[in-house]
């Protein structure tokens, strides 16, 4: 497979083939995060599904076990293990901290071809799942299905970079020039971001709700039905854009105004939402530091 000219951004095509193998060099981490999500909406799950789930990722539990006893969900006493987690600070806030580990094995390595460094993309993540969340709850959504769609959004990124990276002249995004992120994937690689994180997720048996939401995350097809959930995405993530902005999606941003509309949100929710974003970001950032 050749990709496409930095010079000339013809396009050739990644293939689902090239995709599937590349997924391969993903961590673990993702697919278990998406599957703990299930299992946490099945009434009849028990907590020894939940620590067997995450047990099968050494790295994961380590992560998880290291932010529970971060300064963000520190408690009276030192938490050992996944048990103590739970029952110390819950299922809720487990899923959360399975989140955070995840979406920083997803992004631990500066982004080459987006030219956007590891910290960037894991803190624009956390921002938009944060975001995702606050919103959920002002309009009665599930606030764990949004943060899942949140912290994924951009893993279409890491996938076209490990596809990119095996040329030996990669393209790179042109900073200089900044031209809209789709339409220079589209020439460079024949597909964009939110397609290989649609294609992904698809695979890995994500619910066709959370697919359409990933791939429609832009605003760029009028023609197809109203998705909620991109909508919120779409607002998320030009909230998260105002500290941590990602090189070429501001063209995509509806504003907030239409936003507000279409979700019956006032600009004092918006307004809460980004407080709320900034606040709870910086004390998962000054816990990690710690």
């Amino acid at each position: 497979m050749k990709l496409g000219d930095p010079q000339n951004h013809t396009a050739s095509s990644l293939t689902p083939d090239d995709l599937k193998l590349a997924a391969k060099e993903l961590p673990p981490s993702p697919k278990v995060f998406g599957k703990l999500g299930k299992l946490l909406r099945n009434p009849n799950t028990s907590l020894t599904d939940i620590t067997d789930l995450v047990h099968t990722d050494a790295s994961l539990t380590t992560r998880v076990l290291r932010l529970s006893n971060s300064a963000a969900f520190a408690q009276d006493q030192a938490i050992d293990t996944l048990d103590d987690a739970i029952n110390r600070v819950g299922f809720r806030e487990v899923f959360k901290l399975v989140g955070m580990a995840a979406a920083s094995d997803l992004f631990s390595s500066r982004n080459n071809t987006y030219r956007i460094d590891s910290s960037t993309l894991w803190e624009n993540a956390l921002s938009c799942g944060l975001a995702m969340e606050s919103i959920a709850q002002k309009i009665g959504r599930d606030e764990q299905e949004y943060y899942t769609l949140g912290l994924l959004r951009s893993m279409g990124k890491t996938v076209i970079d490990i596809c990119a990276q095996k040329e030996s002249e990669s393209c790179r995004y042109p900073i200089a020039t900044r031209p809209p992120l789709l339409q220079w994937e589209q020439d460079s690689f024949g597909i964009t971001n939110p397609a290989v994180a649609g294609f992904l997720l698809s695979t890995w048996n994500f619910s066709p709700e959370t697919v359409s939401a990933i791939q429609s995350q832009y605003g760029t097809n009028p023609s197809s039905p109203k998705n909620e959930a991109a909508i919120v995405l779409n607002l998320a993530g030009s909230l998260a854009e105002l500290g941590r902005p990602l090189h070429g999606e501001s063209n995509y941003w509806i504003s907030f105004e239409e936003h507000s509309e279409e979700l019956g949100l006032t600009a004092e929710d918006i307004e809460d939402t980004l407080d709320s974003v900034r606040t709870r970001l910086e004390a998962i950032l000054t816990s990690v530091e710690d």
